[in-house]
């Protein structure tokens, strides 16, 4: 695939991110805990510090990341980069091996780019608009494409390491293959890789960073991203939190997976 310049760039910078976080992956992290009751590492802020440098010695646009202040200078800007240098905390202190890097492009409120790298494996994934999404390990390009799966309880479902409340909700609505695994971008990228069917939230710490660049690779190979009562996502909003949770599968299953969510999504938000 032709590249776009700002594609390329961000390919660059997310692995020379990925290099800085290993640097970090066996040495003692210095930890502390957000006022979301989340961690943060000194890992993650020297890796947000690296590509805000970086990203900003190419382009003028504005920056939402994780790591950083919000002074919502970004709101109304045409471009948008957004940036989770570190997603899954938890596994990377954990050393579970799954954790990523995530850079996002938004125009006008709509993603055009995406890229999410997973250190661990060298597993690049990326996505620009219209162009289809892509996955390289060991310098080899292949596109990716969901799967056909069509039936939840054939379908293979992922979730977070540590959420036995989501396993519950699974076997609630018929889900049979369920695998756990860390870093919410790299879920939703085994989605649209087709190695998984379907993953879901239904309510979550989870904002605008963690499913930006992730989401648009899925929809690039041909999925859907949504929030539990099925409305798209959207960006450089004013709240960026995921109040709504997230729904992300192969766009088959959709359908019917929301609607089998749906006495659980009643129960969860209007008691």
């Amino acid at each position: 695939m032709e590249k776009s310049n700002e594609l390329k760039i961000a390919i660059e910078i997310a692995k020379e991110a990925g290099e800085l976080l290993l640097q970090y992956y066996d040495t003692e992290l210095s930890i502390e805990t957000k006022e979301n009751n989340t961690p943060v590492s000194n890992a993650d802020l020297a890796t947000n510090d690296f590509i805000l440098k970086k990203l900003r010695e190419h382009f003028p646009y504005s920056i939402l990341s994780e790591e950083s202040v919000d002074d919502n200078n970004r709101l109304g800007k045409e471009f948008v980069w957004l940036v989770d240098p570190l997603d899954g905390t938890k596994d990377f202190i954990e050393k579970t091996g799954e954790f990523t890097v995530v850079i996002g492009l938004v125009q006008n409120n709509q993603l055009i780019m995406g890229v999410v790298y997973r250190p661990t494996t060298k597993e690049l994934y990326y996505a620009q608009k219209g162009k289809g999404a892509f996955m390289e390990v060991g310098g080899i390009e292949k596109r990716i494409t969901v799967s056909k799966a069509e039936s939840i309880a054939d379908a293979r479902f992922t979730v977070s390491r540590m959420d036995q409340k989501h396993l519950d909700y699974m076997d609630q609505i018929g889900v049979v293959n369920k695998m756990r695994m860390g870093s919410a971008a790299l879920k939703i990228c085994k989605v649209a890789q087709g190695d998984y069917d379907a993953y879901f939230v239904l309510k979550s710490r989870m904002s605008e960073w963690d499913d930006c660049a992730a989401g648009f690779i899925l929809a690039e190979a041909g999925g859907i991203l949504s929030n539990v009562f099925g409305d798209p996502m959207l960006y450089n909003q004013e709240n960026v939190s995921r109040t709504k949770g997230t729904v992300a599968s192969n766009g088959v299953l959709h359908k019917d997976l929301l609607e089998r969510m749906h006495p659980i999504v009643e129960k969860e938000y209007f008691g």
